[in-house]
This record gives structure tokens, C-alpha cells and sequence, in this order.
């Protein structure tokens, strides 16, 4: 995952991943395309597992506004996530922060990442996009020469949308970083243009971004900033994503360039924070809040920084703190329409619940597919320290994990204890039949007040307004539900069983 030359976004020669016998999954795995012929030789095959599509019933914030990308870069990638039905290790790493990203980038050192099914899924479920990567990094001129002698700009960017429309994800990161001679340059925007628009075509909604890793004049050099030498090519697709080492001068340079278009500027954040002038590891968020000062977008790089240095034994603890963003940094997030169904299942497990019922015991697992519509505030302290909500492993409604409330009792307020009541969604409702409701935890202490979007809002509409208003018989008390959402041949429709169990039910203790 190292930075070559300033460039992160490289395709460093790396020997082959150590094979790790697994033996609970069957022989199926995602792999990479590593060459320019096996991109061109890609055919279409079924997909042995069915994909989560992207949710229809999730708003993330207003047109214009900034954005986040978590682009995933640990150590080349391609571990336990790349089995598709799942592996045994349930200490792998996991991702489960949705609310506080728009974008998921799969990144890996070979020419073409094919994002593994489990990370669309789980995504997908959140409303969130997942894009690929196809790089071509130093030592690729001879692929750029290959490509651009024998006129192949149009199929390598119709195989590429091929590839994002087989694989269900929604798009590409393209970063090109071999040194050029100037006149390359115009087939490099041409082939990036093609990519933006075939993909368009193929992939209704997605996205291409381009890395800034090469100027106007074929040098590798980022700018770390958008300037005349790269704003060419944010002109040819969706976004750019800004190399590392800026600084605040940069920043505002950049939204004053950008004009209304600065939310389509991805400034890059380093969590290692290799030579920049900002902070890292867990005060990275004071990056994102310096970007999002100015108008522009955020790109995280490498936060599996919390899983390869600050050890396995403490990951869950640490993730919480590392993603614990304040709101100036999380963007607006909301359900717009019923059903909503979660058990708050992560994705592993020590063992398996259905219905409320223990299947398995001891079993080790990890499966991305498995994991369910997943909490804002999820490991954070409330209400001055005496609340918090956690995941708890040793018991669940479905799959491997439920959220638990935890009250820590105050020795000067010894007499104060904890009172958790269910509202219907009826008590909430206005006369006029409009719904504004937070789907979470409201806390009163003798601190003071707490308001927790555990599941951000959901926001359901006047009749007389553009989105139709839930009918009476959805709009009960039974909206909460607690079914497994992470069945992969269940269709939304059977998310409705169960519904009586309420939200209180899988946040039992």
C-alpha cells in the first residue's frame, strides 16, 4: 500500500497472495484482471450468487452537496473477502460505517479490480455505490502503445462497462500513471471519455472518476490540487479524485476552479498520512472537515490502517473510534420509504441465529452477503458516558450479531435507572397524515438530552406531495421489524415476516 513517487494509486509489482486453505466455502472466488488481454478476452458468466441492487429507498444527502469515497486499499486486497459464499475467519476485516460514505472504491495493484460480491451487497443495502479500479501504473506505456497503435479505445471501454454490468457495480476509478510522451495524452482523454460514457450506457447511475496521477503535458506528477494542468479530464467524466499531499491554499484554490462543480472534487485523504500536512489515523476526520470546509468532496485512502497496525484484538473497538465522524462530516441520510428490516447483523459471527433461535454454535464465519442495515452511532458513548450501543456477538434475532444497550449507572445518581419504551409509528403521526420520524434512540438524562439516529430518518411525504404517502396499513406499528435481510435468494418482499418483534426485540440484551 505504499506511495510510489507520490502516486498511491500504482500498480506495484507484488508476488503471488499467500493461498490460505479455507473449509467451509466452496471453490469460488473473485480475482482481478491483471493484463490488457484478459480484459479484452472477458465474456460475460452468471454469477453464482445473487447481488444486493442498489437501494431505491435511501436518500443520501441534496444534489451539490459534499461527498465521501472510502476507497479500500489493504494490502492489495483480494483476503477473505474474495470467496463468495463467505469464508471461516470471522476475524477478517469488515466494513460496517455505511452512513458516513457515498462511495466504496475497491482498490487492488493490478490493472483491472473487480470489486468481490460480498462488498456490493453490503453496500448496495446502504444506498451506497461501489466502483472498481482499472489502472495502469509505470511500467504499463507499452499496454498504453498496444491500445492506442491498434485503435483499441473503444473495446477496452465497452469491455470495461461489460465488466462493471456483470460484476452489479456501479462504476470506475481510472488512474494512469506511466510516463508519456505529450502526444499521448489526447488518446488518454479519449479512452476516458469512452469509459464515462460506455459505462453510462451499460450501468444506468454510475460513475467514472479519474485519479490525478498524470497532467495535461503526459508528466506524472499529481498536482494535488485541480489546476489548468488537470481540470481537462474532470471535464471527460464524474469526478477527480486529488492526489494526497495538499493544503489548505490548495483546497480553496480548487473550490474557486471547481465552480459549481465542487462536490465532483475528491480531495485525498491518506489515513497513514505519508508526507502531508494533515493528521491521520484517528484524526483523519479533521482532514475531512478542512475539505468539506471548502465545498469539496473527501476521498479516504487506506483506512484498513485501523485493522494492519492497531491489532486484530482491538479492530471492532478502534473501527468505532476511527469512523466516529462529527456531523459536519457525515452527510444527510434517510429511508424514504417502508419496509425497513434489520437484525444489525455485521457479517460474521462465532455462531448463527434464525428467528431468535440458535442454529449453529461455533462456527466461525464471514460473509459481507450476510450483513444487514447497519447503525450511524453504533459504538459511540451517549448521553455524557452513562448510554452506548454496541454489537453484541453472543446473541441475535438473524445471523451473527445484535445491537446491545449498555447503561453504565452514575454513583451520584444511584437512583436513576434505565427505561426503554417502543413507539408505534401511528403515535408520530400528524393529523394531516405526514411522517417525520428519526428511527432510533431518544435518550433524556439528568445531563441533559441525547438524540441518536440509529437509522437515520425515515422520511415519508404529505399525500398531496411528489412521493406518495405510506398507506395506513404500512404506516403501523409493526414498521420495525427484525427479519434477516441478508438472504441471498430472498426477495425484498419476505423482509415483512416477523414485523411484530419491533425494533426492541433485536436490541435486546
Amino acid at each position: 500500500m505504499g506511495i510510489l513517487m507520490g502516486v498511491p494509486m500504482s500498480r506495484k509489482k507484488r508476488g503471488p497472495a499467500p493461498v490460505r486453505e479455507v473449509k467451509w466455502v466452496p471453490d469460488r472466488e473473485v480475482a482481478p484482471l491483471r493484463t490488457l488481454d484478459e480484459l479484452l478476452k472477458y465474456k460475460e458468466e452468471p454469477l453464482l450468487c445473487v447481488v444486493e441492487p442498489l437501494s431505491e429507498a435511501i436518500e443520501r444527502g441534496k444534489p451539490g452537496n459534499p461527498r465521501t469515497i472510502f476507497c479500500h486499499d489493504m494490502d492489495g486486497n483480494y483476503k477473505e473477502d474474495r470467496f463468495v459464499y463467505g469464508s471461516d475467519d470471522a476475524s477478517a476485516y469488515r466494513f460496517h460505517h455505511w452512513q458516513i460514505i457515498d462511495t466504496f472504491i475497491y482498490y487492488s495493484h493490478q490493472m483491472v479490480t473487480i470489486p468481490p460480491p460480498g462488498w456490493i451487497s453490503a453496500a448496495h443495502r446502504h444506498g451506497v455505490k461501489v466502483l472498481g479500479t482499472f489502472i495502469l501504473g509505470k511500467d504499463d506505456i507499452k499496454t498504453i502503445n498496444i491500445a492506442r497503435g491498434s485503435g483499441l479505445t473503444s473495446q477496452v471501454a465497452t469491455q470495461l462497462a461489460n465488466v462493471a454490468r456483470t460484476g452489479r457495480f456501479d462504476g470506475w476509478l481510472i488512474s494512469i500513471g506511466c510516463k508519456m510522451d505529450r502526444s499521448c495524452v489526447p488518446f488518454v482523454k479519449n479512452l476516458l471519455s469512452a469509459v464515462t460514457t460506455e459505462t453510462h450506457k451499460a450501468v444506468p447511475g454510475s460513475l467514472v472518476i479519474w485519479y490525478d496521477a498524470l497532467d495535461v503535458n503526459g508528466k506524472t506528477k499529481p498536482q494535488n490540487e485541480l489546476n489548468e494542468k488537470n481540470a481537462c479530464f474532470l471535464d471527460l467524466c464524474d469526478g477527480i479524485f486529488l492526489n494526497f499531499r495538499w493544503t489548505e491554499e490548495m483546497l480553496t484554490s480548487s473550490a474557486q476552479l471547481a465552480g459549481d462543480r465542487k462536490a465532483d472534487v475528491y480531495v485525498g485523504i491518506d489515513v497513514y498520512a505519508r508526507n502531508t500536512s494533515y493528521r491521520g489515523g484517528y484524526e483523519m476526520y479533521k482532514a475531512v472537515q478542512l475539505v468539506r470546509r471548502c465545498g469539496l468532496s473527501a476521498a479516504v485512502f487506506a483506512a484498513g490502517w485501523v485493522y494492519e497496525t492497531q491489532g486484530k484484538r482491538n479492530f471492532a473497538k478502534n473501527q468505532y473510534r476511527l469512523w466516529s465522524f462529527p456531523d459536519n462530516c457525515c452527510s444527510d441520510w434517510r429511508l424514504t420509504k417502508p419496509p425497513l428490516s434489520t437484525s444489525f447483523c455485521q457479517g460474521f459471527g462465532t455462531r448463527v441465529f434464525e428467528d431468535g433461535k440458535l442454529r449453529k454454535l461455533g462456527h466461525m464465519w464471514f460473509n459481507l452477503h450476510k450483513q444487514q442495515l447497519q447503525p450511524r452511532d453504533q459504538g459511540n458513548t451517549l448521553c455524557s458516558t452513562c448510554c452506548s450501543v454496541k454489537l453484541h456477538a453472543e446473541d441475535a434475532y438473524n445471523g451473527g450479531g445484535c445491537l446491545r444497550i449498555l447503561f453504565k449507572p452514575n454513583p451520584n445518581q444511584s437512583d436513576v435507572k434505565p427505561y426503554v419504551r417502543k413507539y408505534e409509528l401511528d403515535d408520530l403521526r400528524g393529523t394531516d397524515g405526514a411522517i417525520l420520524d428519526e428511527i432510533g434512540l431518544h435518550f433524556f438524562c439528568i445531563e441533559g438530552e441525547a438524540n441518536v439516529w440509529l437509522l437515520g430518518q425515515l422520511d415519508v411525504r404529505r399525500p398531496g406531495d411528489v412521493r406518495q404517502a405510506v398507506p395506513d396499513e404500512r404506516a403501523s406499528g409493526e414498521a420495525s421489524v427484525s427479519e434477516d435481510s441478508s438472504s441471498d435468494d430472498e426477495p425484498e418482499r419476505k423482509r415483512l415476516r416477523d414485523e411484530q418483534y419491533g425494533l426492541d426485540a433485536v436490541m435486546a440484551e
